[in-house]
């Protein structure tokens, strides 16, 4: 290790690379409930994800980045709206509070959803697995697809509604694991 720490920042650097661009969509989707406007949006997550860097020393490293990042992000967006203070449109920082609130609650089950939905679908047999990649494959349809695969799109309908239903039944299971 150098004298200076280098080695150590060039892993910090790194870290923080990873987590951000691993929650960079979440945080950018929450800005945006707190300000619509999409180029204040930019700004205001741009103007975060620096503070970010420059305070990564401050995120306790075990803790969830997502939620930090939410943080900074709020007071970024508060920090922006009071810049803004003049403008009649703005919202007040009870009702911003109330629906950043919301927000990092919602997004934690759309998290939960994900991964047991992931879950599911590698729990599914292959065949499966293959009809659902071919049918929501991109620019794909399902008449495309049941072309390939030599059936009728009626049947690949049928399977589909098989699939689905069989994983809406163990994405609910598996939520409700979790939950206990």
């Amino acid at each position: 290790m150098e004298p200076d720490g280098g080695i150590r920042n060039v892993d910090r650097h790194e870290e923080f690379v990873a987590l951000f661009v691993r929650h960079e969509a979440a945080i950018h989707s929450f800005v945006l409930t707190l300000l619509p406007d999409l180029d204040a949006a930019e700004e205001v997550v741009q103007q975060a994800s620096m503070t970010m860097w420059r305070r990564f020393d401050q995120y306790q490293e075990g803790t969830s980045f997502r939620n930090w990042a939410f943080q900074v992000a709020k007071v970024t967006h508060m920090n922006y709206l009071t810049k803004l203070r003049r403008d009649r449109h703005v919202f007040s920082e009870r009702l911003l509070e109330m629906l950043a609130d919301r927000t990092t609650k919602r997004n934690d089950e759309l998290e939960s959803q994900r991964r047991a939905l992931a879950f599911c679908i590698e729990r599914l047999g292959e065949d499966d697995r293959i009809t659902l990649a071919g049918c929501y494959r991109e620019s794909s349809t399902i008449k495309k697809f049941a072309e390939s695969v030599g059936q009728t799109p009626n049947a690949i309908y049928k399977r589909l509604n098989r699939i689905r239903a069989a994983l809406l039944r163990c994405v609910e299971r598996r939520l409700g694991a979790e939950s206990v």
